[in-house]
Order: structure tokens, then C-alpha cells, then sequence
């Protein structure tokens, strides 16, 4: 038997805030998240000093009995991680089987680039700031501080991670491998990615502009975002809320080129439809399409283009839009942190924005939801997440009525 995948918990931090809350409120308000100035490291000499900077988590109980360093990610994780069991109400049994899927980047490399740096400069570096180098370690720490004994797996497909993550995590729950899954993702900000996307000249020198005919480019950014999936009868056994449902999800490769995607929207298309056809639903149902909208001129117009191919004569009339616009493009935490957007349009009846949208691109054609969230209700969320390499998520997210 096929079990169906709840969601019974959420939980955010990103540069809107350090919880769900104030990331539901940017989102309505249309606010950016974006700064001016990175104070992380030195940005001398890059094309851009912006980037969407989360606030550093409150200490917290299970912060405190940590022996080694913690990095940004695994703070920003640790957090969210609990927002989400905490609203999902689990209990220790429940959590001692989970299973636990996270989606990352580069994991602790800010610590590992002031090691560097020490020992460059001759100083006496402590070597326990390498210890959370590996990009495992926030799916680690997590494990070790809410006792989860069940499988444990870390992924790393570049921008699409934490929503892969998701995806395969549904398919435990769906096999009957686990009763409940923890997902998501985390990344923090270091040099060496923020070096690469400038070298890359995929940032923009101003505030990103998704969708724009003068995009220029997309903002780095960083947080985390985790959702708590359980087997529905689990979940209605134990009398818990059920904030909507993960119905399916296609992953897919475009077997095209190292950075750029298929020009045609290729792959992104095939995830869209895979993801409904694991849903059981069809492309008319879709009310809403959460875009991986990065801003860069590439990227936009091949989601765009497989927008069109998927949804066919229906593109126009669906809204699409990007929140990379207001929290940036957060890399291995962003199909996460795009996920808990998507159900928060499920049970708040609002579409995010993307903001900075001056002049949409005429060649595109479609309702990006400029600059102004909107009252809607919509049954049915496609959430994309596409990375370097072609590798592509697309998640399905339905409304808990439709139970």
C-alpha cells in the first residue's frame, strides 16, 4: 500500500527572520531581505557587495552542550529543526525512528576559510574550526541534539539539495520505510561561494529582478527551512494538524552543460510533469508555481519556456513568482525554504511576490505576481528547483482539504 505524505510541521530562518512567522510577514509585505554589505568576509573587488544575510539563531538548550564549533548552517538548521518538530508536536519515540533528509552546499567552509587565514598569517589556528568542514555536519548535529535513529542521508545536488531532499524523503514515508521524516535543508554564506558566483558573473551588481527584461543576475543568500513529513493515518492517529500534503515530485537531469540549462527548459519541464504524474493529478489543477526565478538572464527565460511547454495555454493565467527576489538565492537550502513558502500559500491563502519586478520581460508573458503578495486560495502548489549540473526538483504540494 502506498501511504500518503503529511506535513505536520514547518520551520524557517532566513534574512526575513529567524522563524516562520516573520518569513510569512516578509512575504506579505513584499520586503527584501537583501543588504548592502556583507560583513561576513571581505567582498573588495567583486562585481557585487549585496546578499540576503539570516539572522544568527538566539542561543538555544541544545546549542549549549556543543564540544566543537558550531557554523552558521548548522545554528540556522538546529533552529528550524526545532520550530518544525515543535509545531508537529512529536514526542521522543516518535522522533527516535525517524528518518532525516537534508539538502546542503558547502557546509562549514566560512570556519574553514578563518583557519585558513590564521595559518596563512603564521598564527596558531585551532584545528576544531575543520571539524564541520564536511557538508554532512549539520545533518549530523541535528541527528546527534533530537536523538533521530532512523536513516540518515545528506544530499548534494547543488540548488536543488534540500528539495531532492524532500522528494526522497516522501518516498520513505510513501514505501513504508518510516513513519515520519524530517527535511530540508541549510547553507551559510562563505567566500569561496560567493567568489564563484562573481567569477561566474551570475550576481547583479543591484537587487536582483527575476523575470525583469533587465535582470541582471541573481543575490546570494543563506538559512535554513526543514518540514516534518509523517504517514497521514500516523498523523491523524495521533491527532496532529496537518498543514497539507507532499503529493508527488519528479527529479530529472538535462545531461547539458555544467552551469547553464537547456536553453529550451528541457529538464525543468520533464520534473514539472514527472511531479504531477507521481501526483496523480494533471497540469489543470495546478493553482500556483513557486519559480526557482533566479534573476539570472539563463535561468528565467528556460522556466519560462518550460512553463509554457508544461502548462500549455494555460501559462498566462497562472501566477508564478520567485521569492529569491526577497531572502536571495540561499543555493542548497532554497528548495527548502521555497517548499515552507508554498505551504504557507496553501494554509494562508497568499501568493508571495517577486519583487523588484519593474519591467516584466515581453518575450515571457506570464503573471509573476509583481511586487504585491495576493489573497488567493489554491489547492494545488508546484514548487521548482533547478541547479547547476541540469539537475532538477519539481515538488507537488496540495491543500489538507483535499484529503
Amino acid at each position: 500500500m502506498t501511504r500518503r505524505v503529511a506535513i505536520t510541521g514547518i520551520g524557517a530562518v532566513t534574512a526575513l527572520g529567524p522563524d516562520v512567522n516573520a518569513f510569512e510577514r516578509g512575504l506579505r509585505a513584499g520586503r527584501s531581505g537583501i543588504g548592502e554589505q556583507v560583513s561576513l568576509f571581505d567582498t573588495t573587488g567583486f562585481r557585487t557587495t549585496l546578499a540576503a544575510i539570516a539572522p544568527e539563531p538566539p542561543d538555544e538548550p541544545f546549542f549549549a552542550d556543543a564540544k566543537l564549533p558550531l557554523t552558521r548552517p548548522d545554528r540556522f538548521g538546529l533552529a528550524a529543526t526545532a520550530e518544525a518538530i515543535t509545531m508537529a508536536g512529536l514526542d521522543a519515540a516518535a522522533l527516535r525512528e525517524a528518518a532525516l533528509l537534508f539538502g546542503t552546499g558547502t557546509g562549514g567552509a566560512l570556519l574553514t576559510e578563518r583557519y585558513t587565514a590564521a595559518f596563512a598569517r603564521g598564527e596558531a589556528a585551532d584545528p576544531s574550526l575543520l571539524v564541520p568542514h564536511q557538508p554532512a555536519s549539520v545533518t549530523d548535529l541535528i541527528a546527534r541534539r533530537f536523538d533521530l535513529r532512523g536513516p540518515r542521508t545528506t544530499i548534494m545536488t547543488a540548488c536543488s539539495s534540500s528539495a531532492t531532499a524532500i522528494g526522497y524523503a516522501g518516498d520513505r514515508i510513501r514505501l513504508g520505510h518510516a513513519r515520519v521524516a524530517i527535511a530540508g535543508g541549510a547553507e551559510g554564506l562563505c567566500r569561496l561561494t560567493y567568489a564563484g558566483f562573481n567569477c561566474l558573473r551570475a550576481t547583479s551588481p543591484d537587487h536582483c529582478r527575476p523575470f525583469d527584461a533587465e535582470r541582471r543576475g541573481l543575490n546570494l543568500g543563506e538559512g535554513a527551512a526543514v518540514l516534518v513529513l509523517e504517514d497521514y493515518e500516523h498523523a491523524v492517529a495521533r491527532g496532529a494538524t496537518i498543514l497539507g500534503f507532499l503529493a508527488g515530485y519528479g527529479v530529472t537531469a538535462d545531461a547539458h552543460h555544467m552551469t547553464a540549462p537547456h536553453p529550451g527548459g528541457d529538464g525543468a519541464a520533464r520534473a514539472m510533469k514527472a511531479g504531477l504524474d507521481d501526483a496523480g493529478l494533471s497540469p489543470e489543477a495546478v493553482g500556483y508555481i513557486n519559480a526557482h526565478g533566479t534573476g539570472t538572464p539563463h535561468n528565467d527565460a528556460a522556466e519560462t519556456a518550460a512553463i509554457k511547454s508544461v502548462f500549455g495555454a494555460r501559462a498566462p493565467s497562472i501566477p508564478v513568482s520567485s521569492i529569491k527576489s526577497m531572502v536571495g538565492h540561499t543555493l542548497g537550502a532554497a528548495g527548502a525554504i521555497e517548499a515552507v513558502a508554498s505551504i504557507l500559500t496553501l494554509t494562508r491563502d497568499f501568493l508571495p511576490p517577486t519583487v523588484n519586478l519593474k519591467t516584466p520581460d515581453p518575450a515571457f508573458g506570464l503573471d509573476y505576481v509583481p511586487n504585491e503578495s495576493r489573497p488567493a486560495r489554491v489547492d494545488v502548489v508546484v514548487s521548482n528547483s533547478f541547479a547547476f549540473g541540469g539537475n532538477n526538483t519539481a515538488l507537488v504540494f496540495t491543500r489538507a482539504s483535499r484529503a
